[in-house]
């Protein structure tokens, strides 16, 4: 016998039927499993919170954008979902610090696509890198956004351009996006940061 698979992990005409694993409706193959959402505790520690957050959500999910869209200094999520209409669920409740930085290159692409960001807040250090796709189907923002949690200021802030071109901002506020040219942090920062 011949076996003939069109179309799959959808149903098919000639493979499949009721009561078979491959009959899985109007699903792809894991169009049954709920979304899930992990809560970085640190020390590589994370947690599923999705059933807390409602994003749990039972459309079959295929792609994911973080950005801030409503530009509070909470992430939001939208994803994209297979046959349904996509979904924009918004950060909401208590937020610590938080600072976001958009790049623009001159000498490196305009987007900035991989340059690396470090924020530095007393011995903590988070790092960053502009990327262009995370990802099946999903790209998020090429705003990058540090949560600060209750620190008001980064020590440093140190940007590595594509380039090779080295800048470090100190004593930068929170709470704030910059908008940083390659080149010119002086010029382009919108509210803080000494450049060094």
């Amino acid at each position: 016998m011949d076996l003939v698979i069109e179309n799959v992990g959808r149903r098919s005409s000639t493979w499949g039927g009721e009561g078979d694993p491959t009959d899985v409706g109007p699903n792809s193959l894991n169009g049954r499993e709920r979304n899930a959402l992990f809560w970085n505790r640190g020390n590589q520690r994370f947690e599923e919170v999705g059933y807390l957050t409602f994003a749990n959500r039972a459309e079959d999910g295929r792609g994911v954008a973080v950005a801030d869209y409503d530009r509070d200094g909470r992430l939001d999520l939208a994803i994209q979902n297979l046959d349904k209409p996509a979904v924009l669920l918004m950060g909401r409740g208590e937020a610590g610090h938080w600072l976001q930085v958009k790049l623009e290159g001159t000498k490196s692409n305009r987007d900035a696509i991989g340059a690396t960001v470090i924020a530095r807040v007393g011995a903590r250090r988070t790092v960053q890198q502009v990327s262009a796709g995370k990802g099946f189907i999903s790209s998020s923002s090429l705003v990058l956004h540090f949560g600060l949690g209750t620190a008001e200021r980064v020590d440093a802030l140190e940007i590595h351009w594509p380039s090779g071109q080295r800048e470090v901002l100190t004593d930068v506020a929170a709470d704030q996006r910059l908008e940083l040219r390659e080149g010119e942090p002086r010029e382009m920062a919108s509210g803080g940061g000494a450049p060094r």
